[in-house]
């Protein structure tokens, strides 16, 4: 320590005196100390949302930025530290909903600079709402398969891939298909399910199941995803939906309206130019694509509903039928890391249509529900697990992950401890 005040110019003189006694003083010299940094980064909470309602394992996720650079964020749950120190953007941590009580939790972040400056973020309130989810009654997810509500479970836990082929009635690319030790967090399964591609050779793979008997109301469908970091992926996730009568093979008619007595499907999935997450659906009264084509139809188109590449994503969604079937009052929703990030149902949300993509806007005229069927005879018979990628180049190689799927008539939510 020198003592003296920063950014601050100072004048000194040297005098020297030799053996004799002799004395002579230098001319003015001068020098300026060095700036001191104390401007603390600036911090906030980007999500989950404030007033959101979560369960299961969420992120949460922060920016932060400096005059000189940011070495680390802290986030602090009720002003507790949560996990490690982030060292290095873009800021998240993982946070496990079931280690704290249901009810109000404040979600902090604490910015620190070089210097030591710190600054804490606004506070983000956030509801923790476990209670009422069937996974929240089965840690791990082992027993789940026993409650009332469940109607298939796949852990991909089977000995051997003949096994777990044998649950499915439709494999497309089998050779594709393989078992990974890669699994969720907090997952007690030694391994998951691996589907590839190969640009140029094939365009993924499936699994693909009747539903016996179908389901009239309503099916939720939770699984985990892990999209890859690179790779063009097309469609993905798990489809659901019902044929008139039933097969025991997909045949989606891509591009062609469904008449409301012989199929819809529903999925939740990364947009085409995967900049966000959505709805991708087929039912009797969906909307017409400019070029003349009935390709399925996008019900969100909100930028910050999206899903990271590389990490294991919980995803599900739900479809309630439309009772009785001259009505348009079915729904889809859909949750990310147990928080709902779309609903669309009659009346709900406001937004408006451009072609085959509602844009969800408070601005914007009331959804006007959907029609998914015309006929009792049409019902949710079918789970479609798939990676379909036909189009990178030849020799590409990628692949998506998926563990831990259930389908349920009632929440599921994500894996608790």
């Amino acid at each position: 320590m020198t003592g003296l005040t920063a950014s601050t110019a100072y004048h000194f003189r040297v005098r020297s005196r030799d053996a004799a006694g002799n004395l002579t003083v230098s001319g003015d010299f001068t020098f300026t100390t060095a700036a001191v940094d104390v401007t603390p980064p600036s911090v906030s909470v980007t999500a989950p949302a404030a007033g959101a309602t979560v369960s299961g394992t969420v992120t949460i996720s922060a920016t932060a930025s400096d005059n000189v650079g940011v070495v680390g964020v802290q986030f602090k749950v009720d002003g507790v530290a949560l996990g490690a120190e982030d060292l290095a953007g873009p800021y998240s941590v993982s946070w496990n909903t079931g280690t704290v009580a249901n009810g109000s939790h404040t979600l902090t972040a604490v910015a620190r600079d070089a210097a030591g400056n710190q600054k804490t973020s606004a506070g983000v309130t956030v509801t923790v709402s476990n209670a009422g989810s069937i996974a929240a009654l089965y840690p791990g997810d082992v027993g789940i398969e026993n409650h009332p509500d469940v109607v298939f479970v796949e852990r991909f836990d089977e000995a051997s891939l003949t096994a777990l082929f044998s649950r499915w009635d439709d494999v497309h690319n089998p050779s594709m298909l393989t078992f990974t030790t890669d699994v969720p967090a907090g997952s007690p399964l030694a391994h998951a399910l691996n589907i590839q591609w190969i640009g140029g050779q094939n365009d993924g793979g499936h699994l693909y199941r009747i539903l016996s008997p179908g389901v009239d109301d309503v099916l939720y469908v939770r699984y985990y995803i892990k999209y890859p970091t690179t790779g063009k992926y097309h469609h993905e996730g798990i489809w659901f939906g019902g044929y008139n009568p039933p097969l025991a093979y997909p045949f989606p008619k891509a591009g062609i309206k469904p008449n409301g007595d012989d199929r819809f499907s529903a999925s939740a999935e990364q947009s085409d130019d995967q900049s966000h997450f959505d709805f991708y659906d087929y039912w009797m009264n969906m909307h017409v694509a400019a070029d003349g084509n009935y390709w399925g139809n996008s019900m969100t188109n909100i930028p910050s509903v999206k899903v990271a590449n590389g990490v294991w994503t919980c995803v599900e969604h739900m479809v309630k039928l439309n009772n009785p079937v001259t009505a348009s009052n079915g729904e889809h929703a859909m949750w990310l890391n147990g928080t709902k990030v779309s609903d669309v149902g009659l009346g709900f949300p406001n937004g408006f249509w451009s072609w085959i993509t509602f844009t969800q806007d408070p601005t914007g005229s009331p959804f006007e529900g959907i029609r998914w069927r015309s006929t009792s005879a049409l019902n949710i018979n079918y789970l479609w697990l798939q990676n379909y990628s036909p189009d990178d180049p030849a020799g590409f190689t990628s692949s998506i992950k998926f563990a831990h799927v259930v389908a349920a008539k009632s929440y599921i939510g994500c894996l608790q401890p």
